[in-house]
């Protein structure tokens, strides 16, 4: 029992992760203009620089127009999803959270100690139903589904506590910590890809590192 209590705090230890992650995110990403307005911007400095449109050949503008609309879509469905994708982390993590720590503080009461089990496997459930109506971006894919499966094997160890197995509930602690530290990985990922393709745009980066 008292391993499964340790293995909780690495749990509780992720989730406070992804709060901070979340808060820094809320703050990067977000473009300082549409790709409407940068175009009117570039069309100014262009303007200013003397430097005539028709200079440029027909392929070279629309690869170039081509490249910034994609990027901003890309940008735009980023933002969109981890709006999405933050508002139900704040739906369910304070509960969550303090569930937990009841849980792992419990230590004389069972039954109480099931009672904490029982509602945090519920609430988690009910996130992942949540989680797989929002729409993710094929680009998102590999993060939403390791997320997925980081709460899904999180449930599996409530459910494995609640029946006293507890090889199967340390083994589900363990894939649960494997899937979240897999969907940051993808998730930054996807951030430094941005910040490639702002950099080849010579766009200002939307993540920092």
């Amino acid at each position: 029992m008292n391993l499964l209590i340790t293995g909780r705090h690495k749990i509780v230890f992720a989730i406070s992760v992804i709060l901070i992650n979340f808060f820094l995110i809320s703050c990067a990403g977000e473009p300082e203009y549409t790709y409407e307005e940068y175009r009117k911007i570039k069309a100014i400095d262009t303007d200013e620089s003397s430097v005539s449109r028709e200079d440029l050949t027909s392929e070279d503008e629309h690869r170039d127009e081509d490249g910034l609309q994609t990027y901003f879509d890309d940008l735009k469905d980023y933002n969109l999803y981890m709006k999405e994708f933050r508002a139900l982390y704040d739906k369910y993590s304070a509960e969550l959270i303090t569930l937990i720590d009841d849980f792992g503080n419990e230590t004389q009461d069972i039954d109480k100690k099931n009672q904490y089990a029982g509602s945090i496997k519920e609430l988690e459930e009910k996130w992942v139903i949540d989680l797989k109506e929002v729409e993710v971006p094929d680009f998102l894919i590999g993060h939403h589904d390791c997320f997925i499966g980081f709460l899904n094997s999180d449930v599996l160890y409530y459910k494995y506590f609640l029946e006293a197995d507890l090889e199967k509930a340390n083994d589900s602690s363990q894939k649960a910590d494997e899937y979240y530290e897999e969907s940051s990985i993808e998730l930054e990922a996807v951030e430094r890809s941005f910040n490639d393709r702002a950099e080849s745009l010579d766009l200002e980066l939307p993540f920092n590192y």
